[in-house]
């Protein structure tokens, strides 16, 4: 009995905040979380996979020709548009 309260209560406090076609749904299934989805295993290839973030170093360098220098927020951070690997940032 005082479950059926609680789900009534939850309903009608989160009625105004969703859309009108999630409105009719049971309370438990507003709640609940989907399953998540599995990622293909495939994609990206490991060959392919972009850098992710930036090398920290207390030193940083120019790798190759296309590499360049970017001051921001007081560090030094390098980038390059050729190869991403080569992104660093300075301690």
């Amino acid at each position: 009995m005082a479950t059926a309260l609680i789900r009534t209560v939850v309903a009608s406090a989160l009625r105004p905040l969703l859309p009108p076609s999630r409105c009719l749904a049971a309370p438990r299934a507003l709640l609940a979380r989907p399953p998540p989805a599995a990622a293909p295993a495939a994609w990206p290839p490991s060959c392919l996979q972009p850098a992710v973030g930036f090398k920290t170093k207390g030193v940083i360098r120019k790798r190759c020709r296309d590499c360049y220098r970017v001051k921001r927020r007081g560090r030094w951070f390098i980038y390059c548009k050729t190869n991403p690997k080569h992104k660093q940032r300075q301690m």
